[in-house]
């Protein structure tokens, strides 16, 4: 990692696929191991992930793609990004709602993107653990 940096957490298989903690690197690349930590391989993009910036802020940045990326053809996600943006930005762990919201989202989506983005961000939540605990839902 550039400047000394240590990993926080490593993003695989794009903006959608999930997260790794570092004890999770070794972890086989395939799409039937991943999924056990809730990623997918996706186009196999591998982004490092710098431990000096703030889980919160990565998560504020994952809903944010999804918002501004999100087709807008169906409600659950279309609605449920904006929500879930919205939420994280206030910086307040979630409730209930929150988790209905990524149930339904992963459920009711027309297609993957709306489907995958709950699983994006619980993975995300494990890998940071309890520095994101109650985000996953």
């Amino acid at each position: 990692m550039r400047d000394g940096a240590e990993l926080g957490v490593l993003q695989v298989g794009g903006p959608l696929g999930g997260f790794l903690s570092e004890q999770d690197l070794d972890v086989p690349l395939t799409e039937t191991a991943l999924a056990g930590y809730g990623a997918a391989l996706g186009h196999a993009g591998l982004v490092a992930i710098d431990e000096r910036l703030e889980p919160l802020d990565v998560l504020r940045h994952v809903w944010a793609f999804a918002a501004a990326e999100s087709c807008g053809a169906c409600s659950p996600c279309r609605v449920g990004s904006r929500r879930g943006l919205e939420q994280a930005r206030t910086g307040v762990p979630p409730g209930d709602a929150y988790a209905r919201m990524l149930r339904v989202m992963s459920e009711a989506s027309l297609c993957a993107f709306g489907r995958r983005l709950p699983h994006a961000v619980r993975s995300l939540a494990r890998a940071y653990g309890d520095r994101l605990r109650g985000w996953g839902g």
